[in-house]
């Protein structure tokens, strides 16, 4: 039987991103993944008395950035089973192909007014 994880995704901003994740274990222990993207290759299990030691670093990651990304099985080499549902990078948008890119019609010249001509009703000697 292969249980979720809960998988939270870390950012850099050169478009990088680095995982970690965590689940309780059928015994109660307590199996911790971690590693790039995708590929948690490292992990480590813990007693079921490391629970609170788990809250406190699961916090820790969170301020420092990572995003729960949501339950997620992983095989024994720490790969997705299903990536599905795993956000790109948000710090990349986007960007439409060229090939599917709306086109944009040129906007016309407007011609500038000149704000002389209008009547103010005020003497040109004012000043």
């Amino acid at each position: 039987m292969n249980l979720p994880f809960q998988l939270y995704r870390f950012y850099h901003g050169n478009g990088r991103a680095k995982d970690w994740a965590w689940r309780r274990d059928p015994e109660g222990t307590l199996t911790v993944r971690w590693g790039p993207a995708g590929r948690l290759l490292q992990h480590k299990t813990y007693p079921a008395e490391a629970a609170d030691r788990l809250k406190r670093t699961l916090h820790e990651k969170q301020r420092k950035g990572y995003r729960w990304v949501g339950e997620h099985r992983l095989d024994h080499q720490g790969q997705l089973l299903d990536p599905r549902g795993v956000w790109p990078n948000p710090a990349i948008p986007d960007r439409p192909s060229p090939a599917t890119a709306p086109v944009t019609p040129p906007v016309a010249a407007r011609p500038a007014i000149d704000l002389s001509r209008i009547d103010s009703a005020i003497a040109d000697d004012w000043f």
